[in-house]
């Protein structure tokens, strides 16, 4: 048996070189198909990769809740312990500013800048994608000076970051240690991250408060949670977890549960399902396409047997077993099918790269997204043609195996 397999590859190789157009007109039907499959699989990774990278920058990565007490707050540090026993993995403060906090470099003053008072742990929660400089670290803590990251925006407007002040009732000093990347939601507006730390604590929290003060009025929380955490469901209303931290709401001065709310923030399974039906209806254009060029193949293949006739009843006659020539047969299908994968391929990676360098040009893409064909994208693609190959080569060699010998070496 594997002796006719064998031999029925070789044929199918010499039948596939001695017939050149025919292989290529075969091809052409394939070559769309596969091609366009593998630009759904590209597309569709890709975009899933996109879209989780805009949701995580964002909104938050996957199970980020946001939690906000309206009334004051008595004791911060066990509000965030009661955070992390209801689930909470990281947490940080969201804290926006009360009260207007413009920036001063020099004789310029820049108004309407929205600072948001966060940990470090808002690294871990959401994606800051840092076009300049770092994130906050923990030793950025014991600074003297508030420390701020700000957006590219604003960065342009300030140009370098010597002598810089943020102001509310008097100017202080402040280091910007990097530059964030300008989210969709602020656009070109100015923003910046303050790190909540002693020295950011009067502007945080207004001029009342001291570094023995603990407390604070209408204070919010980025917690993210387990995806696979029963609170991670409830997208528009976090009951489940907001029952949980108003159990103990009383060690932080919070007597009523009205007065907490909690929700999740980021839109990773909105996204995730509507990739996935995008993705479903792409793959239904390309199985529609590829499927006319396994028709193109099959007819190809009919009328190659015919054609024929006369050759493959010379290697019957010759003591070619029947395997031999339906492998010979569905083979140079296979064949066929394969090489134009590899086009397909070859075109699908020339047209990503491409596109890669122009909307590169248009627009920033996190490094972690490279525009490229994936791995999957080029099995799934390969794989297809092969069985396209299969299915369209199969009738074929049956009507060659009942066609018979000496009609055929009458031809």
């Amino acid at each position: 048996m594997l002796r006719s397999l064998t031999a029925g590859i070789v044929l199918a190789f010499a039948g596939s070189r001695a017939n050149v157009a025919r292989t290529i007109l075969s091809c052409a039907g394939i070559v769309v198909g596969v091609g366009a499959l593998i630009m759904v699989v590209t597309a569709g990774e890709l975009g899933q990769r996109y879209a989780t990278a805009f949701s995580e920058a964002n909104a938050g990565r996957a199970a980020t809740m946001e939690v906000s007490a309206f009334d004051r707050v008595t004791d911060l540090d066990a509000f965030e312990e009661d955070l992390g026993r209801a689930g909470a993995i990281e947490t940080s403060v969201l804290k926006r500013l009360e009260n207007e906090a413009p920036f001063r470099k020099g004789d310029q003053v820049f108004r309407n800048v929205e600072v948001v008072g966060v940990d470090v742990a808002l690294g871990d929660i959401r994606r800051i994608n840092m076009t300049q400089g770092r994130w906050f670290t923990e030793a950025d803590l014991e600074s003297r000076a508030p420390v701020l990251v700000v957006n590219e925006a604003l960065a342009a407007e300030l140009g370098d970051f010597t002598d810089v002040q943020l102001g509310s009732d008097h100017w202080a000093d402040v280091r910007i240690v990097g530059v964030s990347q300008s989210s969709a939601y602020d656009g070109d507006w100015y923003s910046a991250y303050l790190l909540r730390a002693p020295a950011s604590g009067e502007l945080l929290f207004g001029p009342s408060w001291s570094p023995e003060d603990n407390s604070a009025t209408q204070v919010s929380y980025l917690a993210r949670i387990d995806p696979s955490d029963s609170a991670a469901d409830e997208m528009d209303f976090g009951e489940e977890f907001t029952e949980r931290l108003a159990s103990a709401s009383w060690r932080w001065g919070v007597d009523s549960r009205d007065s907490l709310m909690a929700y999740r923030s980021d839109y990773a399974e909105t996204t995730d399902e509507v990739i996935g039906y995008l993705s479903l209806g792409l793959i239904g254009i390309a199985v529609i396409t590829l499927t006319t060029g396994l028709l193109g193949v099959l007819n190809v293949g009919l009328v190659t047997v015919r054609e024929r006739r006369r050759e493959l009843a010379t290697y019957r006659a010759l003591g070619a077993s029947r395997f031999t020539l339906f492998v010979a047969v569905v083979m140079e299908a296979v064949v066929v099918a394969v090489v134009a994968g590899l086009i397909a391929l070859a075109l699908s990676w020339a047209t990503v790269a491409v596109g890669g360098v122009v909307i590169g040009r248009l627009m920033w893409l996190p490094p972690d997204i490279a525009m490229a064909v994936p791995p999957s994208a080029a099995l799934v693609g390969l794989g297809s043609a092969a069985l396209v190959g299969l299915l369209a080569g199969i009738i074929p060699a049956i009507r060659a195996l009942r066609a018979s010998v000496v009609a055929g070496l009458r031809e």
